[in-house]
Formats: structure tokens, C-alpha cells, sequence
């Protein structure tokens, strides 16, 4: 399943990694395509980040099959500043995924403290 947010707002869109943490989503493939906004108080930045979800229950046959997928994912989602992937539902959280994009994004211009 290919998975495109539709806004930078994780408000709304982390229903999508909520989804796939699930009872359901143990067993499921997924490729998450977010947008962020991220920055500091000089200026903010639209960042993409590719997320890569296989569930803890995916049969091994089916997890190899993923790198194939992966290629032709990439080819359609060229643009992004991190790529994870993830098994467990602490990999996906917010703050770890802002925490990347903010490492990803060089130099912070914002007044120090």
C-alpha cells in the first residue's frame, strides 16, 4: 500500500502512523510519504520524509519482496530528506521523526539559549 499525506500537519496525518501501529497493521506493508515543516524562529523549511513500515507479523517471503517495491516507490518519491524504516510503533514516533528531519537539516540559524 502506497500512503501519501495530504498536508504538513501532523495533527491530522499522524492518524496514518497511528493506524499502522495497530492490531491490524502488525501485519501489513506500507509506504508513508509525510510533508513537515520544520526550521526555527528565523525561518521554516517544508521537509519529506519516505517511511518504510513492515509490521512485526509479515511473512518472510513478503518482506524480501519489499526491496523490489521499495526501488519502484523511490522512483516515484524522489524528493525526500530522510528515509526510515520501520517494524516497531516507537520507531515511528513524532518526535523521533522531527528529531531526524531537524538533524538532516544542517546548520540552525535560531538566537541560542
Amino acid at each position: 500500500a502506497v500512503v501519501s499525506t495530504q498536508s504538513g500537519h501532523y495533527g491530522r496525518d499522524s492518524e496514518v502512523l497511528t493506524d499502522l501501529g495497530g492490531e491490524e497493521g502488525e501485519s501489513l506493508r506500507a509506504y508513508v510519504y509525510l510533508r513537515v515543516v520544520t526550521g526555527d524562529e528565523m525561518s521554516k523549511r517544508h521537509k519529506f520524509v519516505l517511511l518504510t513500515w513492515c509490521g512485526p507479523s509479515v511473512p518472510a517471503l513478503k518482506k524480501a519482496k519489499m526491496s523490489l517495491e521499495k526501488t519502484l516507490v523511490k522512483n516515484l518519491m524522489r524528493s525526500f530528506a530522510v528515509e526510515i524504516q520501520a517494524s516497531e510503533l516507537e520507531e515511528m514516533a513524532l518526535d523521533n521523526i522531527m528529531d531526524l528531519v531537524r538533524k538532516s537539516g544542517g546548520a540552525n540559524y535560531g538566537p541560542g539559549k
